[in-house]
C-alpha cells in the first residue's frame, strides 16, 4: 500500500487555490473593463453555476414545500374559522327564530286572555309533549294547587284544544282533541248564532282534513262554510259556553240523512302549543 503523500496534496491544493484567485481576480477585472472573460474563467464560472444550481434544488424544494405547507394551514385555519362563524350564524337564526315565534304565541295568548274576560281562567306554560303522542297529550306547570281539576276546558291559540284528563299538585295531563285515541269526553257545541242556532258533540278528528267531527245534530239544516262553532255550555260546570272551537269546513252524509258529520276546522293552531288557559268557569254563570 503506497504511503500518503500530504506534502502532494498542500501543492495541489495550493495550485487550485491560486488558480481560483487568478481567475477570480482576471474575471473581476473584465468585468470592470466590460471585456470577454478568458476561456478558463468561463469554464470556471460554468462550473461554478452548475454547482449552485445543484446545490440550490434541493433548497428550492424545501422551500416549495414549506410555503405550500403554510397556505394550506392558514387555509385550513380560514375554512376553520368559516365553519365557526357559519355555525354560530345558524344558531343566532335559530334562537332569533324561536324568540320570534315565542314572542307571536305570546302575543296570541295575551289576545285570547283579552277575549276571556267573562272567565275565571288559569294560565299555564306547556312543559312536556312527547313527540310520540304529539297529537293526543301535553302535560302543563299548573296543577291542583292552582284550582284545577279533571274536565276543565283548555285553550291555546285563540280556540278550544282539549280537556284536563289528569291533575297533580303543580302539573296536570292534558288530553288534546287532535287525538288519534278519540276523545273521551265530549264536547257539547253549537253551530251559528242567534236563533237559528244548532247544536251537536265534538266526537273526534280527522287527521286528513286536520278538522274536528262534530255528530248527533239536533237538525238536518245544512251549515253554510266558515259558520264559527262555540262551546254551548250545555255539558254543566265542566263545559262553560261560548268558548270559540272553529269554522264549518264541510259534512259527510249518508242516504237516510243519519250519522251526519260536521268538519271543523280548529281555531287554534294545534301543532305549536306552548302556553293555555284552562277555563275554571264562567263569572256569574255556567
Amino acid at each position: 500500500m503506497k504511503k500518503f503523500n500530504l506534502s502532494k496534496l498542500i501543492i495541489i491544493t495550493l495550485i487550485i487555490i491560486i488558480a481560483a484567485m487568478s481567475a477570480i481576480v482576471i474575471s473581476a477585472k473584465n468585468f470592470k473593463s466590460n471585456r470577454e472573460p478568458s476561456a478558463m474563467t468561463q469554464v470556471i464560472n460554468d462550473g461554478t453555476s452548475f454547482v449552485d444550481r445543484v446545490l440550490a434544488a434541493p433548497i428550492r424544494f424545501v422551500q416549495d414545500k414549506t410555503n405550500q405547507l403554510t397556505d394550506l394551514m392558514q387555509t385550513y385555519k380560514q375554512n376553520e374559522s368559516l365553519k365557526t362563524q357559519v355555525a354560530k350564524s345558524k344558531d343566532d337564526a335559530s334562537k332569533l327564530n324561536g324568540l320570534e315565534s315565542e314572542n307571536t304565541e305570546l302575543k296570541k295568548a295575551l289576545k285570547l286572555q283579552e277575549t276571556l274576560t267573562d272567565y275565571q281562567t288559569v294560565a299555564a306554560n306547556v312543559i312536556t309533549r312527547n313527540p310520540t303522542s304529539w297529537n293526543d297529550t301535553l302535560v302543563i306547570d299548573s296543577g291542583s294547587k292552582d284550582g284545577l281539576k279533571t274536565g276543565m276546558i283548555v285553550m291555546a291559540n285563540g280556540g278550544v284544544i282539549g280537556r284536563v284528563t289528569q291533575v297533580n299538585k303543580e302539573s296536570s295531563k292534558v288530553a288534546l282533541l287532535s287525538s288519534s285515541k278519540g276523545i273521551e269526553n265530549k264536547i257539547p257545541i253549537r253551530l251559528g248564532n242567534g236563533e237559528e242556532s244548532s247544536y251537536g258533540l265534538l266526537t273526534g278528528y280527522d287527521s286528513q282534513q286536520n278538522a274536528y267531527i262534530i255528530t248527533q245534530l239536533t237538525t238536518q239544516d245544512k251549515f253554510d262554510k266558515d259558520t264559527q262553532v262555540y262551546t254551548s255550555g250545555l255539558g254543566g260546570g265542566d263545559s262553560p259556553r261560548d268558548l270559540l272551537v272553529g269554522t264549518v269546513i264541510g259534512e259527510k252524509d249518508d242516504k237516510q240523512g243519519l250519522n251526519r258529520q260536521i268538519y271543523v276546522k280548529p281555531a287554534s293552531n294545534l301543532y305549536d302549543i306552548r302556553f293555555v288557559f284552562v277555563v275554571e268557569r264562567m263569572i256569574g254563570g255556567n
